[in-house]
């Protein structure tokens, strides 16, 4: 008779690997079905390669204020050095999450799987496995626009630019959310002239307004062209390169075109329809608990649409497995922080100033500028501030926002200040450490009641 698991996970990324482990630390006997590197997108051609070009990219430009800082020279990006840290990373985390599965006595089969039926996945090139539970987390790929398909030579993905190998003259990139503005950032600072083509009026549209403006007019400061409320018409090869013809009829030629217009969750071909599970528009339909309609099939991350983000996905695979070995946990929403790798860094927490005004909340806020911040100072990082968005009523903390030095690691107590529901004057209370960035948050907090010490 063959085997049987407890659970059965489609999917080892950011979703699947962490639910088939907790799986596991519950006694679950447990299978974990991946046709590519463990570790998925995030892990491979997403979030932590990107941020090692990004570790280079802050390096470079703190150099660039060596003389003021009292210092000599300057740094040069050496391309091939550069994709080869970028490889020896992902490689070394591919292998440890290997050996934890390994660690874990969690059966790894790899091959594309497909549900089949009722308690059954079909295994290209294995066959038939079975299990009492099972999850979907199959991730997300890259959106193409028709005129704009990936020929892995001028016009590319994400995936494509981090395996470049060097680093362009110059880019044009189409799509100013978040994985736009990362690379956009990156590669500016590493020497590529850089221009940003983006339908909607604003960069990063789904942060603070605040924000938002401040890194469009820094972007500008840095020489990247900004083309905003437009769509590319038309792009063609030209001259070794590419050439974009905008609605307005304006064109813009570069070396690259790197299109970056969102994800779309992997549904197709994995049998969904055998099983009944119910998809809408965002991917597979789940509750707070990650079950699908169908009892016993869970899915969890991209695949399920919402916020398409690795922690998120960590997150809703945990409790899905709890969930299919019998547990009653739940994905609570209301403090999934967001974080951008751009220079400066952003990221946020909770509600922005705009989400609670359309709710009816009456609200105050608390801004402070890292100018004023005698370690951003010091550094050399004074552009950007805190913000934090507070109920008029009772000063309870329902957002932060940051545009800044380190803001993506500042963000950890604003995350859980909102969770908790602290008030300004409770968060403020707490002592942080002088001289740090992260007193800047105190006085952001202090600000909401007029009561910053460094604030004029």
């Amino acid at each position: 008779m063959a085997k049987e698991y407890d659970l059965v996970v489609l999917g080892g990324g950011p979703a699947g690997y962490p639910a088939a482990i907790r799986a596991a630390q519950l006694g679950a006997g447990v299978c974990l079905i991946e046709k590519g590197p463990l570790g998925g997108t995030c892990l491979n051609s997403g979030c932590i390669p990107t941020k090692t070009l990004h570790g280079l990219a802050h390096l470079i430009e703190q150099a660039g204020q060596g003389e003021k800082l009292g210092a000599d020279g300057s740094l040069r990006p050496d391309a091939e050095s550069l994709f080869k840290h970028k490889r020896e990373v992902v490689s070394s985390l591919v292998g440890g999450i290997e050996r934890l599965i390994k660690k874990r006595k969690i059966d790894l089969v790899r091959g594309t799987g497909r549900l089949t039926g009722p308690g059954e996945i079909e295994v290209e090139g294995t066959g038939s496995i079975q299990g009492k539970a099972f999850l979907i987390a199959t991730g997300s790929s890259e959106v193409e626009l028709a005129g704009l398909e990936f020929d892995g030579e001028r016009i590319l993905g994400s995936a494509d630019i981090l395996d470049l190998g060097r680093i362009p003259e110059s880019l044009i990139v189409v799509g100013g959310g978040v994985i736009g503005c990362e690379f956009a950032s990156i590669f500016n600072a590493l020497g590529t002239r850089v221009t940003i083509v983006e339908m909607l009026p604003s960069i990063i549209a789904t942060e603070d307004a605040q924000v938002a403006r401040f890194l469009q007019t820094f972007f500008k400061k840095r020489g990247i062209d900004l083309r905003l409320g437009t769509k590319v018409k038309e792009a063609k090869a030209s001259n070794g390169g590419v050439l974009c013809v905008l609605e307005s009829g304006n064109e813009i030629e570069a070396e690259l075109l790197l299109v970056s217009v969102g994800r779309r969750p992997n549904i197709d071909g994995i049998g969904l329809e055998k099983l009944g599970v119910k998809t809408g528009a965002d991917g597979i339909e789940v509750n707070e608990r990650m079950e699908t309609n169908i009892e016993g099939v869970y899915a969890a991350g991209d695949v399920t649409g919402g916020l398409l983000l690795a922690h998120v996905a960590t997150r809703e695979g945990i409790v899905a497995a709890e969930n299919a070995l019998g547990g009653s946990s739940l994905v609570d929403y209301r403090a999934m922080p967001s974080t951008i790798y751009t220079l400066p860094e952003v990221s946020s927490v909770g509600l922005k100033e705009e989400q609670a005004k359309e709710r009816g909340i009456e609200i105050v806020t608390g801004r402070f500028p890292f100018a004023a911040n005698g370690k951003a100072k010091g550094l050399g990082e004074e552009e950007g501030f805190v913000k934090w968005v507070a109920s008029k009523e009772e000063g309870r903390l329902l957002g932060l926002h940051i545009i800044g030095p380190q803001a993506t690691e500042l963000l950890a107590a604003g995350i859980l200040a909102v969770e908790k529901g602290m008030t300004a004057e409770e968060f403020s209370i707490a002592v942080f450490p002088h001289p740090t960035l992260s007193e800047s948050l105190t006085e952001a907090a202090e600000a909401i009641h007029g009561k910053a010490i460094h604030l004029q």
